[in-house]
């Protein structure tokens, strides 16, 4: 019996214990723990060196990720720099105007940096152009030719690509300038500034125009006026359209006047005078189309039809198929984009 009595208070104690709640360790105890744990495991030299490590692992991640972002084409132009800058350097003098070209493309990179670039995409220019003229059956020196024609014409295109891409902004500042005034003029006429008119403008959806009012912005935000930063914008524009704006901003800032009625009279005036070449760029079109048509399609036909017939009476080719191809692949479309360039460049604005 006392073996039993002994055996049911064992047990009766062992339950009790059980259902006592546990005491729980604060939570700031745990993270204060774990903060000296972690403190004390770096002040050993394992510790420090598992740190370096980390940190060296995600410096050369972060590189790895920019230099995958960027094209290939400026990876090429970074390496070929480095390797031959002080030639790269040489050649650079020699484009007068390069710098002023990039600023007003708004392409913030150096001179030397780009003429690099010119150098790689001339180099793959001439590549391809001679692998095509191989590729055709053309004889070794005509396709190492028709290569170093590639990479002349590959550099002559990329001299002039800064000012491509100038009046490519300049064209869709002049298409975004009506509603960009409109906006100015709504915002004057409510009481706002002409600097918070900027910048609602600038942090509006305009494209480049809203780039450039920014850029504007940056130059007042570094120390320039208003009448500087509006007057560099007009050196970088070198609009019509544009200048008229800046004078009439600069006038009315000046002597005063209704600015929101002259800007909202200006917006005006350039719609009506886009809607008057709109019609005259249609019906120039409506001309052109047909000529278009005679080049792509009659063109072609009669071409082939006449050297089978020529071919026939003569009981031979008159032209061999290489001259052919080079003709039907090469010349008949080119005379289509010329004709389209054209058309493109008749655009009004």
């Amino acid at each position: 019996m006392a073996v039993i009595d002994f055996l049911e208070d064992l047990g009766r104690k062992i339950s009790e214990g059980a259902r006592r709640p546990l005491k729980k360790v604060p939570k700031a105890q745990i993270q204060e723990r774990l903060r000296r744990l972690k403190e004390l495991q770096m002040e050993t030299p394992e510790g420090r060196l598992e740190e370096e490590r980390e940190k060296l692992v995600e410096e050369v991640l972060q590189w790895r990720k920019e230099e995958i972002s960027k094209p290939l084409s400026e990876r090429l132009a970074e390496a070929l720099l480095r390797h031959f800058r002080g030639p790269i350097s040489s050649l650079t003098q020699s484009f007068k105007g390069l710098d002023y070209d990039l600023f007003r493309a708004s392409m913030f990179i150096s001179k030397e940096k780009y003429v690099a670039q010119m150098l790689v995409v001339s180099f793959f220019a001439g590549i391809f152009a001679f692998i095509f003229a191989y590729l055709m059956y053309m004889p070794l020196e005509t396709s190492i030719l028709i290569g170093l024609l590639g990479f002349l014409g590959g550099f002559g295109y990329m001299r002039q690509y800064p000012r491509m891409v100038w009046k490519r902004r300049v064209t869709e500042v002049e298409r975004a300038l009506p509603y960009a005034l409109r906006h100015m003029a709504s915002l004057l006429s409510a009481g706002v500034g002409i600097e918070e008119a900027i910048l609602s403008v600038a942090r509006a959806d305009y494209g480049v125009l809203s780039e450039e009012f920014d850029l504007m912005l940056r130059d007042m935000r570094t120390g320039a006026s208003l009448e500087e930063a509006l007057q560099r914008f007009e050196e970088k524009m070198a609009s019509d359209k544009v200048s008229r704006v800046v004078k009439q901003i600069l006038r009315a800032v000046k002597f005063g006047g209704n600015l929101s009625d002259i800007l909202y009279k200006m917006a005006e005036d350039f719609a009506f005078e886009y809607r008057m070449r709109l019609v005259e760029y249609v019906q120039k079109v409506n001309g052109v189309s047909f000529v278009y048509m005679f080049m792509t399609i009659v063109m072609p036909t009669m071409f082939i039809v006449g050297i089978l017939a020529g071919s026939i009476m003569a009981q031979a080719l008159i032209f061999d198929i290489q001259t052919m191809a080079i003709i039907l692949l090469v010349a008949f479309p080119g005379l289509s984009l010329i004709i389209i360039n054209l058309i493109k460049k008749a655009e009004p604005r």
